[in-house]
């Protein structure tokens, strides 16, 4: 069956650039400010949230200029010298915080790379920056379809456009892996596994089905157990508090951890292991290195993140060779060779 849907997705795929050259201007115009006042192609560039620094230095990692907070350990074997010895800046995304003003001044960047939410309140984001007059673009990095439109404006405005081909091939591969996977699932009424996403130490906080803070769920072919698209957080920052009387009766095959404390003891926890999922020893950590494969913050790395849930999730239609696929990830989207004990590590095998 695997390769029947293989030949099928091959056959489908196309690889060209989402947008054409005159679209990708149209969108820069539409999306920027000051824009015009870019002396050529941009060699310092300031992301001003980490889904944009991320992207960012996928892209160019040699113009990235100040990083929204510092790196740890398990962190920086993945990244290149230069990003871990960025100053760090901090940025804007959320809970009241914002860059050191100073900082970005002494850094002098040619291009500010801001979340396209925060274009609706733009005098108020320039009167933040104070006397940081300098031209903004305008992205979005929440969606995985976001990174590839991104990432084609980023190619274009940083003349790095051979580099983001590669990048959106693979990107675009992946989406249709997913594409094939859950129309397989609606025409022989595969039934989808049942996902519960912990989050915080004790593990009773979750996002809403529908929320793109879980959207690989829906997209692995899986679902998502809570229902709570009602609530006015449930879109937005999410977090939702929920017991665990709730989750025990939801029963889910799999739960998915975003805390390493939660992690550690969700199976030795006589609570916990009454769970399907526990006791089938299905329980995983979400790999985070160097940036999260999950959510919080959502980045590119969601794209291997998607394959490693679908090999999860539907292992007996899609079947990945996750060692090849995490160390072909790394070395295209990241540019760093990595080891079989570091692909163990980032998945927990």
């Amino acid at each position: 069956m695997l390769k029947h849907i293989l030949c099928l997705l091959f056959v489908s795929l196309n690889i060209s650039f989402a947008m054409t050259n005159e679209q990708i201007d149209e969108f820069i115009s539409k999306n920027s400010v000051d824009i015009q006042t870019l002396n050529g192609v941009p060699n310092k560039v300031y992301a001003s949230n980490p889904p944009l620094l991320f992207l960012l230095y996928t892209v160019a990692p040699e113009k990235v200029s100040g990083i929204n907070s510092s790196f740890g350990k398990r962190e920086k074997p993945y990244l290149k010298e230069s990003m871990i010895n960025q100053p760090v800046v901090g940025g804007f995304f959320g809970q009241g915080k914002i860059p050191n003003m100073e900082m970005l001044l002494k850094l002098d960047p040619d291009l500010i790379l801001v979340n396209s939410d925060s274009k609706n309140t733009q005098k108020k984001f320039k009167e933040t920056l104070g006397g940081i007059n300098k031209p903004m673009l305008y992205l979005k990095g929440y969606e995985l379809e976001d990174y590839i439109d991104s990432l084609e404006v980023l190619g274009k405005i940083l003349d790095k456009q051979d580099r983001v081909k590669k990048l959106i091939e693979y990107s675009k591969k992946t989406m249709d892996i997913s594409k094939e996977l859950n129309e397989y699932i609606v025409k022989n009424s595969v039934v989808k596994p049942k996902i519960y996403y912990a989050e915080d130490p004790d593990g009773l906080a979750t996002e809403c089905e529908g929320s793109w803070h879980t959207r690989l769920i829906e997209l692995s072919g899986a679902e998502n157990v809570h229902k709570c698209s009602g609530n006015p957080d449930a879109t937005a920052y999410g977090h939702i508090k929920i017991s665990f009387e709730q989750i025990a009766e939801y029963d889910p095959d799999i739960i998915l951890i975003f805390e390493k404390s939660f992690y550690n003891k969700i199976y030795d926890d006589p609570k916990w292991q009454i769970l399907k999922a526990v006791k089938n020893k299905r329980a995983y950590y979400l790999p985070r290195e160097p940036f999260s494969w999950f959510d919080r913050p959502p980045s590119f790395m969601r794209f291997i993140g998607l394959k490693w849930l679908i090999n999860l999730t539907h292992p007996d239609v899609f079947k990945f060779n996750m060692n090849k696929e995490v160390k072909d990830f790394y070395k295209l989207f990241l540019e760093v060779d990595i080891s079989d004990n570091q692909v163990k590590e980032l998945i927990g095998e």
